[in-house]
């Protein structure tokens, strides 16, 4: 067995009255491995008075950290070359961890930089105590600031899914209320109206400096329908293809992975820290798009097992909506589907905020963002003569188009020529349906047709 320090591996040659330092930094960062009686070159020197080591070590565990590590750490002995080695397994903590004596004081909080341990800041500790405060916080347990919410978005979501909806028991059924009865944050994000806004937000160049060419709102109304917009918005109107022909053979190039970006936009609406309130982002550059969520990496995760695709949401019962919902799975392969296709590079975690950034294939024209928008809106007008297109969500108007374009047009034909999947042909129309558009006749004789708009 070979030893060598890294940001995982500490090595000492004997007991030392900065091991609860170590332990502490590793709590606080990612986990790691203590040994005692290895020295700094990775040769085994053994530990002598054994027994009192492991002692003084329990006693560590046990009366000089908070909160209490104990579920975290491993204590293991080895013999190597004919000599004991003491074995300290730290697994990353659900708490931020200090050193009795110093309290929660640069002097009694570490992390993990490198091969080496250091005191944090006073800025770094109050950013992490926060947030694992508002990681106990249960978005289920914060009241809602809105009093009577409806939820007609979210049934249509649920029935179109086979899914029961049961009025007497609809609150209860799918944890839309605190323990003492009232609307919850989660209803709030929900409910039809709110004031929950997504931002997507294409930039002129490849620095937000260069200026704004398209400001997106998608929200105020419940969340998976905005989520879903905002997705829409980025994989069928920004996700362009490059056409290219070699010896004969089309090649098509699309500016981005959909199946990634649809797992990092998802789960980033997920994973949100709502309990803080603020929604995660989409900044469109003309090289990259970056998705931000607030709340970093989840605080009983560690960085190996976010890669390795372990999942321990932040809002459980949001999440067991979205599995419900189709909106995401249960197998952990998002993660791992990103790192694949843009390496673990794509991730950058931040004290309060975690950074995923999509690479695109192609510089995409950011200054012409801002006319195609006013051409899609130009030709809105010619179809309809009328304002429709300042209420119609900017998601579905592509599939508007083709079917004023076409009204005999059928859901496979739609996902067909819009090059969209026939789940996201039927949600268009589900937006569409009744304001905008009409079906006459059955579903496989009949047409549609446009409502006219006063």
């Amino acid at each position: 067995m070979t030893f060598a320090e890294t940001e995982k591996t500490e090595l000492k040659q004997r007991f030392a009255d900065s091991l609860p330092k170590e332990i502490v930094a590793f709590l606080n960062t990612d986990g790691g491995t203590i040994y005692i009686g290895v020295n700094d070159d990775g040769s085994v020197c053994g530990v002598t008075n054994l027994d009192e080591s492991l002692k003084k070590i329990a006693d560590i565990l046990e009366s000089q950290i908070l909160p209490d590590p104990r579920q975290f750490v491993e204590l293991n002995t080895k013999y190597i070359e004919q000599k004991h080695v003491i074995e300290i397994k730290v697994q990353r903590g659900f708490d931020l961890y200090y050193i009795r004596k110093y309290g929660r004081s640069s002097q009694g909080c570490f992390i993990r930089v490198g091969s080496t341990s250091r005191s944090m800041t006073e800025q770094q500790i109050n950013l992490a105590h926060n947030r694992f405060l508002d990681s106990k916080v249960k978005i289920t347990e914060i009241a809602s600031r809105i009093k009577n919410p409806t939820f007609q978005y979210l049934k249509l979501l649920l029935t179109e899914k086979g899914l029961n909806v049961n009025e007497s028991t609809f609150a209860e059924n799918f944890h839309l209320l605190t323990s003492g009865g009232q609307y919850n944050r989660m209803a709030e994000l929900l409910a039809d109206k709110n004031e929950v806004s997504i931002k997507v937000v294409r930039f002129k160049g490849k620095n937000k400096s260069d200026g704004i060419a398209i400001r997106n709102e998608y929200g105020e109304k419940c969340l998976v329908v905005a989520m879903k917009q905002a997705y829409d918005y980025c994989a069928d109107v920004i996700n362009e293809t490059h056409t290219s022909f070699t010896n004969g053979v089309r090649n098509d190039k699309p500016l981005f992975d959909r199946d990634a970006f649809r797992e990092v936009w998802f789960n980033a609406c997920l994973h949100n820290n709502w309990a803080d309130g603020t929604p995660p982002a989409i900044y469109i550059f003309t090289d990259r798009m970056e998705i931000i969520s607030t709340g970093g990496l989840p605080a009983n995760l560690s960085k190996d097992d976010f890669f390795r695709g372990v999942s321990k949401p932040v809002n459980e019962e949001l999440a067991r909506l979205f599995i419900r919902l189709d909106l995401m799975e249960q197998t952990g392969y998002g993660i791992p589907l990103v790192t694949e296709r843009y390496s673990r590079s794509a991730f950058e975690f931040l004290d309060y905020f975690l950074r995923v950034t999509i690479p695109f294939a192609f510089e995409i024209e950011g200054d012409s963002a801002e006319d195609n928008s006013e051409e899609l809106h130009s030709k809105l007008h010619s179809k309809l003569h009328s304002k429709l297109h300042g209420e119609m969500p900017k998601s579905a108007q592509r599939t508007f188009l083709a079917i004023a374009e076409n009204p005999n047009a059928t859901i496979e034909d739609l996902s067909k020529n819009l090059d969209i999947s026939v789940r996201t042909v039927n949600y268009h129309i589900a937006l569409l349906r009744g304001k905008f558009i009409q079906r006459v006749g059955s579903d496989k004789n009949g047409h549609w047709e446009i409502i006219k708009q006063e």
